[in-house]
């Protein structure tokens, strides 16, 4: 069975020109990947923010592959990536500048140029080995991350899109604290003979979007199916079947041992700690392996 709260799912407007994706984040995804790095709190909540957004922009993909959300630049966070694999899988990290932990003291949200710096938000679809990667690219212009991406899809698509996104830690008395995420995107669809004109139905539909709090967006106790028709009774709304989301790291240690077996003898020793292992950590899930040089057996050169 499908926990709504690590899910995403489809929904279309019945008497509106839009359709569009609402996702939860929960113990099984968000939690899992934040208490893993124990990031300061701004940063903690602008990667939550960009896994929940990877998962909206994700589930439209009518392919098998992944999606990656990225950002680089020379602020606090010089790399963040979220990613979302078509089975539902999500990871993500941040990489910091050496002093980005004691310079972010503040516990709220942070606009992301200020913790990225001067940079872009790339996002790229990737349907594999055999295909041309999709990338498309704005400025980190926006007050939060959902307005950055909103310029992507008007820049990138022409499809007006309204996304909102909110991240907040749940503190329950006797359970202790729970990372919780919310999204929804919303998109305008285009006029046909059928649909005629729909500027003016688009503008109903983003009136009532408009009215969604962060508090609903994230709230376990208000599930996808209730939050939409809360937001969209008076025009009626479709939800389809949820697709589950999960914490997965892809990393694996035959594909390390493979990748270290390109290295010759004397550069395989470099790698190696005072114990006479090598320690390899996964920026994502921040799984250490340990490998024994002897046992990558490069041909002597």
């Amino acid at each position: 069975m499908i926990d709504p709260q690590d899910a995403v799912a489809a929904f279309q407007l019945e008497t509106a020109p839009a359709r569009g994706r609402i996702a939860r984040l929960g113990a099984g995804t968000i939690d899992a990947i934040l208490r893993r790095h124990e990031y300061p709190r701004p940063i903690a909540l602008l990667l939550g923010e960009a896994l929940a957004l990877a998962a909206l922009i994700g589930a439209l993909a009518k392919f098998e592959g992944r999606i990656t959300i990225q950002a680089e630049g020379d602020g606090p966070v010089r790399l963040l990536v979220a990613e979302y694999r078509t089975d539902g899988g999500l990871r993500g990290y941040a990489r910091l500048a050496e002093d980005a932990a004691a310079a972010l003291t503040v516990q709220h949200a942070v606009a992301p140029a200020a913790l990225i710096g001067a940079g872009a938000l790339v996002i790229t679809l990737d349907q594999g080995p055999d295909t041309d990667q999709m990338q498309g690219v704005v400025p980190l212009e926006g007050d939060t991350l959902a307005a950055c991406a909103e310029a992507y899809f008007e820049r990138s698509e022409q499809t007006p899109t309204r996304i909102r996104l909110a991240v907040v830690e749940d503190v329950s008395p006797g359970a202790g604290a729970v990372w919780r995420a919310g999204g929804v995107l919303l998109q305008r669809l285009a006029g046909d003979d059928a649909r005629g004109e729909t500027e003016e139905g688009w503008r109903t539909g983003v009136i009532l979007f408009d009215t969604l709090t962060d508090a609903e967006l994230a709230d376990p106790d208000l599930p996808p199916d209730r939050l939409l028709y809360r937001l969209f009774h008076e025009v009626g709304v479709r939800l389809a079947d949820p697709a589950a989301l999960s914490d997965f790291c892809p990393c694996d240690r035959d594909r390390l041992a493979a990748v270290l077996r390109g290295y010759t003898r004397d550069e395989l020793a470099g790698f190696t700690e005072d114990d006479g292992l090598i320690h390899a950590r996964c920026q994502f899930c921040a799984r250490v392996y340990l490998l024994d040089p002897d046992d990558l057996t490069p041909p002597l050169r």
